[in-house]
């Protein structure tokens, strides 16, 4: 593998990177040449309690990852209404001379809208002149890196979130028996991306159903996509009290956020006239040392890919002006 680089240092240009591979296929990375940074990114809220656990998070797996990774730097960013953002991130790793930088989506689901049309644009993924426009108006910073950037699975991957949705289904449950018990996941709802979120949640409920003793798993969206409604969590619940004596209800939510936990989902559960029946913990994932160690486990994975991967990437890293 051959990477040149052709530098024109003029003001007002920005320097262009072109990659270019030879037939012999490529060669590993060497580590001692090449820097990599981490950087993890969240939706953020206004919430300063899902921040504050975000954070929590992102300082807890950070020193693991230094240790155990040829990674030399982790960040976290947020896409909006939390500090810092992304393009300031992108640009501290550029400032820093980092070649490669891994971004860790906290994200339950790989594909909705704010990774799709928001975080692989700004983490400079993808890139279309209109959508950076559009992204722009909307008050983004827009910033396009000189680095690599590669992109992990998010957290739906591997066995972590189904381990934690049953503990605390199993939690709530208690001594009692769950043969008469029903299960209501409440998840973060999507208007363009709705089916792999659906899908993640059939995919909990089969978990479910397998590991415990519950038959009957249902699902109801909040957030976004109804208008932090309350009213699909209702419909849900009472569709399972039909089957069931009882319901437990489990917000598959990564952080806590008042709005979510408490003026959507207990505020659903309070509008239940035999709320006897329901048993509901304003809970979230976070915090889950398996969450944490999952992302450890991502992250180092990731490094292996770009140490074998060489720089074999077609095409070339484009500027602003040719975009």
């Amino acid at each position: 593998m051959i990477r040149t680089t052709y530098g024109l240092v003029l003001t007002g240009i920005i320097s262009v990177a072109l990659l270019t591979a030879c037939d012999s296929g490529p060669a590993p990375v060497d580590p001692n040449k090449t820097s990599i940074g981490v950087l993890l990114v969240a939706h953020g809220s206004e919430s300063a309690q899902w921040t504050e656990q975000i954070e929590t998070l992102a300082a807890e797996v950070r020193e693991p990852i230094l240790s155990n990774t040829p990674a030399t730097d982790v960040r976290l960013a947020f896409i909006q209404h939390s500090k810092p953002n992304i393009a300031s991130q992108m640009r501290a790793f550029d400032e820093a001379g980092y070649d490669e930088v891994m971004v860790v989506p906290l994200f339950i689901a790989v594909d909705s809208t704010r990774t799709n049309k928001y975080m692989q644009y700004l983490v400079g993924v993808r890139s279309d002149a209109g959508q950076m426009k559009q992204l722009e108006k909307e008050g983004f910073e827009v910033y396009y890196p000189f680095a690599r950037v590669s992109v992990t699975p998010a957290l739906n991957e591997g066995g972590a979130l189904k381990k934690n949705v049953l503990r605390r289904v199993l939690a709530l449950q208690g001594e009692d028996s769950g043969e008469d018990m029903g299960v209501l996941l409440v998840g973060y709802g999507d208007q363009a991306y709705g089916q792999q979120m659906q899908e993640i949640m059939e995919g909990i409920g089969r978990y479910l159903k397998i590991k415990s003793e519950i038959d009957t798993v249902g699902y109801a969206f909040a957030g976004d996509l109804v208008d932090y409604s309350g009213e699909p969590v209702v419909e849900a619940i009472n569709e399972i009290l039909e089957l069931e004596e009882e319901v437990l209800i489990v917000p598959v939510l990564l952080a806590y956020d008042k709005l979510l936990q408490i003026n959507t989902i207990e505020a659903a559960v309070n509008a239940i006239p035999t709320a006897s029946r329901l048993r509901y913990k304003p809970d979230s994932v976070l915090p889950d040392e398996a969450v944490n160690k999952h992302i450890i486990k991502i992250v180092t994975e990731g490094v292996t890919r770009i140490h074998s991967a060489g720089g074999d990437i077609v095409g070339e890293v484009k500027v602003p002006s040719e975009l």
